[in-house]
């Protein structure tokens, strides 16, 4: 896992963490899974499945990546934080005002 960075803010204003994930495939969906139940300070078991969200778009845009020059990402919205993902494995998660919304 890579280094955090937190834009950090008053009490009760967004915050934004920056780290990195490894592109692989195969573990893809479980390593940012990992990230965000470390940055909620939770088990990855208590979070909700992402599958049911994104179908396993994490891992199929490191299965066959499109050339470095598209500067593809994916971004949605998920455990209330809104997570943009480069094909890199740069993410950005940034916390929703109103939370985990029910843990969608």
């Amino acid at each position: 896992m890579g280094d955090e960075e937190a834009t950090g803010r008053r009490e009760g204003e967004e915050r934004i963490y920056h780290r990195k994930i490894e592109p692989e495939p195969e573990d893809a969906d479980y390593r940012l899974l990992r990230l965000i139940a470390d940055v909620e300070g939770v088990d990855v078991t208590e979070l909700p499945p992402i599958y049911d969200r994104i179908d396993h778009l994490v891992s199929h845009m490191y299965e066959n990546p499109p050339s470095p020059e598209a500067q593809a990402r994916l971004e949605f919205s998920y455990y209330g934080y809104r997570i943009t993902l480069d094909q890199d494995g740069n993410v950005s998660l940034m916390k929703l005002a109103d939370g985990p919304l029910g843990g969608a």
